[in-house]
């Protein structure tokens, strides 16, 4: 069954049983002079602990006449935990209502019916099978039924709303401290104000038949809302019997494709009418207001089926069907219609109407190359006996069309997948296809026979061969061919590892290193890929740094920031099916950066407590300074920028301080060229 409905119209199943911490699921019924309130546990072995310990229930006023209200008002519904009632206190509801018995049986019961199996790792699953079961019997049945669920210790229903206030209940277990039992506790919103009557269940229809009235209606709109459905049915429009003994619910347990509707079958005398409504009941016992009334009358089915004996094609363009059909049956059809199709299983449509019922014959025009055709006897009682197929096909001489579009990819394993459009005649039988290594020279067929799919995988064997080519032809059913698709020529993977290229010069600036090479000297090589290594640390890897294709400048400028140190370089080529040579030889450089020695001298910190800052003083030698930059950080903090500070300047005041911290600086120098000095660092404590 669908269990958006067993968990209080919440969960579903599969949610149930992936969900790692277990919670208290819960919903509302804004009343006018009540709020009433329904919950659960959504994991088994929980839900047996809260029926243990009891429930909780704890009342916020949220607003008043729509305004905050501040302090929030908090009221402990329970003045003790609801727990559920004991068994002699069941009696009486369980003997005049099965869902009551059923979550009596759950919750009391010595056993619970499970097939328990001989090993002791079978008991114990068994045991497990039958807490599950419990559980969701339980749930089940105490969703039809509200006065259980307040039995249960899982319902209640607040009397001490007022209009113009909104309240938030909150809903836990009262669990011992050390229980070491997780439930997450519940919480939905309610007002007085919030209240809506129950809508009228839609879309009902029905279908009367022979002796049957097959009715359904929309579920999915509704299902937020009711559960569940009673049947009701009149002889005479005004005194309505309700038909199922229990509530009518879907039993559906994959909530996302479920059927939006759902169906009721009643048995019914003929020719007599007949009246149906529906009403919904929701979670909380209440019964919805009538659906909107429909009539009908069942009638006699039609017990014959028309037989086509005949057919006759008297050109390309007609057909002259002939069948057989009982005449003692004509008073029950209004008459016959031809259909016609593509397939013999395929979309029939209607091309002959309102033929009479005692006509035997008929002659359809517009015949397309291939034609599935069908009588069918349309009875009074709108149904319909429907002749088997026959087959008619005009005199075809017309080949279908050149396939277009042909297309392929060839991998490194030897497999070619070839695609095309597919052609779109009625009676195409398939495509056959064709291979060669020279497209002068003749093509052989690779199929044997036609081939149904606008796709295709060939195998080779990879060798000498650079290329393959392909081309193709449809196939109707009358075995007339087109002329041949366009041919299709593909380049073979070459499986033969590239060249290296070779680093030939390399030039190294401040700012960045240039590296110069000979090209790979293979063919079917589309890019060259540079690889640089901070050889300095030891647990660095190759980085890939540039990719340049052969046909452009084999030349490539390094101008990434990085830090000053040895750096190694080499150069790989990549063929277009993915194969990649040895690297070349390494190169090896020293990169000193855009960094000079340090200008800075001296840089130290000093406390004023009396003023509340930092002093920062420095010392500059030998060097045209434009600005310096500071960085700043609390102790096992990063460093970040934190001011920039003209270059006449030797000290700096950090007023932006707290107490009892301790800050890390850092002090870069930069030239008006723009070269960094080595950051210098000082500590002080605050």
């Amino acid at each position: 069954m669908r269990l958006i409905i067993v968990l209080l119209s919440l969960l579903i199943f599969n949610k149930v049983a992936c969900q790692e911490t277990a919670k208290i699921q819960v919903i509302t019924r804004s009343l006018e002079d009540r709020i009433l309130l329904r919950w659960a546990v959504d994991q088994p072995y929980e839900w047996q602990q809260a029926n243990t310990y009891g429930f909780l229930i704890n009342r916020t006023t949220i607003t008043r006449n729509g305004e905050p209200v501040i302090p929030m008002e908090r009221k402990t519904l329970t003045s003790e935990p609801l727990k559920p009632r004991p068994l002699e206190e069941w009696e009486t509801l369980a003997k005049k209502n099965q869902n009551a018995a059923v979550v009596a049986q759950a919750l009391y019961g010595e056993y619970f019916e499970v097939d328990v199996p001989g090993s002791a790792r079978g008991k114990i699953m068994a045991i497990n099978r039958e807490l599950e079961q419990r559980f969701t019997f339980a749930l089940v049945a105490v969703d039809q039924s509200f006065e259980t669920a307040k039995l249960a210790g899982w319902a209640l229903e607040d009397l001490s709303v007022k209009k113009g206030e909104s309240y938030l209940y909150k809903i836990s277990v009262a669990l011992p401290e050390n229980s070491g039992i997780i439930i997450k506790e519940g919480a939905a919103d309610a007002s007085p104000d919030y209240y809506q009557s129950l809508p009228k269940p839609i879309g009902l229809v029905a279908a009367f038949n022979d002796k049957s009235v097959l009715l359904n209606w929309d579920f999915g709109s509704l299902q937020h809302i009711y559960i569940s459905y009673l049947v009701e049915r009149s002889e005479d429009k005004n005194n309505f019997n309700q038909l199922n003994g229990q509530p009518l619910f879907k039993a559906d347990s994959d909530h996302e494709k479920s059927a939006p509707s759902i169906y009721y079958t009643d048995s019914i005398v003929n020719n007599k009418k007949y009246f149906y409504r529906v009403r919904g009941i929701s979670s909380f016992g209440e019964t919805g207001p009538p659906s909107e009334i429909i009539e009908g009358v069942g009638s006699d089915a039609v017990k014959f089926t028309p037989r086509i004996y005949k057919k006759e094609i008297p050109d390309d363009n007609t057909a002259i069907l002939f069948w057989e059909f009982p005449e003692e049956a004509n008073e029950k059809i209004n008459g016959f219609e031809i259909r016609r199709s593509n397939k013999p299983d395929g979309l029939y449509e209607t091309v002959l109407s309102d033929i009479p019922p005692n006509t035997r014959r008929a002659t359809f025009k517009n015949l397309k190359r291939i034609n599935y055709l069908t009588v069918v006897a349309k009875a009074k009682n709108s149904t319909e006996s429907v002749s088997y197929a026959t087959i008619v096909q005009p005199v075809d001489s017309i080949p279908p069309s050149s396939p277009k579009g042909l297309y392929g990819v060839a991998d490194t394993t030897g497999l070619i997948t070839l695609s095309w459009i597919n052609n779109i005649e009625d009676d195409l039988s398939g495509y056959r296809i064709y291979r060669s290594n020279n497209p002068a020279s003749e093509f052989s067929e690779v199929t044997s026979e036609d081939h149904k799919e606008n796709t295709f995988v060939d195998t080779l064997k990879l060798n000498l061969n650079k290329k393959v080519f392909y081309k193709i032809k449809a196939m109707d059913q009358r075995y007339n061919a087109s002329v041949f698709s366009e041919v299709l020529e593909l380049e073979l993977p070459v499986l033969v590892q590239p060249s290296p290229p070779v680093i030939k010069t390399y030039q190294v600036s401040n700012d960045s290193v240039k590296i110069a090479w000979i090209p790979s000297s293979s063919d079917e090589v589309v890019l060259h890929a540079l690889y640089r290594k901070n050889l300095d640390n030891l647990e660095s890897s190759w980085e890939l740094i540039g990719e340049i294709e052969p046909e452009k400048e084999q030349l490539f400028l390094d101008v990434e920031e990085k830090a000053r140190g040895t750096y190694g370089y080499t150069i790989t080529a990549k063929t277009k099916f993915g194969l990649e040579s040895n690297p070349s030889d390494p190169i090896q450089i020293n990169y000193s950066g855009n960094y000079i020695d340090s200008g800075i001298t001296k840089f130290d910190g000093s406390t004023n407590r009396e003023l509340r800052f930092i002093s920062l003083t420095w010392k500059i030698k030998n060097m045209e300074v434009s600005e310096y930059l500071l960085y700043k950080g609390i102790k096992g903090e990063n460093l970040k920028l934190f001011k920039t500070i003209d270059g006449k300047r030797t000290n700096y005041s950090d007023y932006e301080l707290e107490v009892n911290s301790e800050y890390n600086y850092g002090l870069i120098a930069i030239t008006s060229s723009g070269i960094l000095s080595e950051m210098q660092n000082t500590k002080v404590v605050y």
